[in-house]
């Protein structure tokens, strides 16, 4: 049975913020803190991002509350309401509770009737994961219908005075780099979709052909973590005496080794030529490369790397991303992305699209195909 995208939706936080105004938020760390931020913004080409946390450091929303108002915005824009939800799918980095998961407080925060629920977590790839249990659910027969969703509020950990504590590693009270710059990599937001066993009555809905998750934990070490100082399963922040003393040895700190890097960017590309050379879709036939990267200078990586394989790769007028105008939202990014496009209408009826969500984690990828119908064509 198809499925469909019906309809998406979004929650962006807040004013956008620009460069110039980031520490104003999230304050700085260190005397080196502001040459950091001018060389990770160059590199990752974002312009503005939104903020759940006003420049008091206080949070104006929760992770829980983003992802229901992007729940409500892609419901109201559909012919289902909230009584209607058989499924609801839910993905987050970090989510407000240790426990339970983020899908309950999304229940019941809308305060719709019973249904079925799921939690995927991960880093980028639990949105999509989200979505295919969605997709699958609806595919099978399982349900009529499900909305997936994928949060992440990261900006209330990017706080300087989460790393007040943290030992420095320098004289000038500068914290390791691979949890400094992401301070100025990040920020929050949240997406959502609608997904049913039929095309939307009205406009333009994505049937969902396929969607693939490979993940590489078995040969690859892990890039980027939280909840160790050393990325040690062994010494976790569980395992400390109190949770101050972990968070003073950097244990409660995202962190991301940039030397690893490189690997997704070589995995993200064989991972296209595996499903290339399964005939699972067809790069001249695309209109459109929705794809969530965390900086300009990644995607010219995975531009290189294709060139170099001699791979027949989507052309670069049909690459999409939103990076520079919203920021990297993690696992929420892609949904924004899809969510722009159809709100724009750039999408036409017939358009085939290639979602690509790669993650550093302990490195995953994510295609998805997708064709966009009318109500007729469905």
């Amino acid at each position: 049975m198809p499925a469909y995208i019906t309809a998406m939706g979004r929650f962006l936080p807040g004013e956008p913020v620009p460069n110039e105004e980031i520490e104003e938020y999230i304050g700085s760390v260190g005397r080196a803190s502001s040459g950091l931020r001018e060389q990770t913004l160059a590199n990752c080409g974002i312009k503005s991002r939104h903020y759940a946390i006003d420049k008091q450091q206080k949070t104006l929303f929760s992770n829980t509350g983003m992802a229901v108002a992007a729940i409500r915005q892609a419901v109201d824009r559909s012919d289902i309401t909230l009584d209607d939800i058989d499924l609801i799918a839910a993905a987050t980095t970090v989510p407000d509770l240790i426990a339970p998961g983020i899908a309950s407080g999304i229940h019941g925060e809308l305060g719709s009737p019973p249904c079925e629920i799921v939690t995927t977590h991960g880093i980028c790839s639990c949105g999509m994961m989200a979505l295919k249990n969605a997709y699958l659910q609806v595919a099978a027969g399982e349900k009529k219908n499900a909305v997936a969703s994928a949060s992440e509020l990261v900006s209330r950990f990017m706080r300087s005075d989460r790393f007040a504590g943290v030992r420095p590693v320098s004289d000038d009270g500068a914290i390791a780099m691979e949890m400094a710059f992401l301070r100025y990599m990040l920020s929050d937001g949240a997406g959502a979709a609608v997904v049913q066993d039929r095309p939307a009555a009205d406009g333009v809905s994505l049937r969902i052909d396929w969607i693939s998750l490979t993940s590489y934990a078995n040969t690859e070490k892990t890039c980027m973590y939280m909840g160790s100082a050393d990325n040690s399963a062994e010494q976790t922040w569980w395992d400390y005496p109190s949770a101050a003393e972990a968070g003073a040895d950097g244990a409660l700190a995202l962190r991301q080794n940039l030397g690893l890097l490189p690997h997704l960017v070589r995995l993200g590309v064989e991972e296209y030529q595996r499903l290339l050379g399964e005939g699972r879709f067809d790069p001249d036939e695309l209109a459109w490369f929705p794809v969530h990267y965390s900086s300009e200078r990644m995607k010219s990586m995975v531009v290189k790397e294709i060139e170099q394989k001699k791979v027949r790769g989507p052309s670069l007028e049909k690459w999409y991303s939103n990076l520079p105008r919203v920021g990297n939202m993690g696992s929420a990014s892609i949904y924004v992305i899809l969510e722009e496009m159809l709100s724009e209408r750039l999408v036409s009826p017939g358009d085939k699209l290639l979602v690509m969500v790669p993650e550093s984690g302990r490195f995953a990828v994510s295609f998805a195909h997708l064709t966009a119908v009318s109500a007729q064509e469905g």
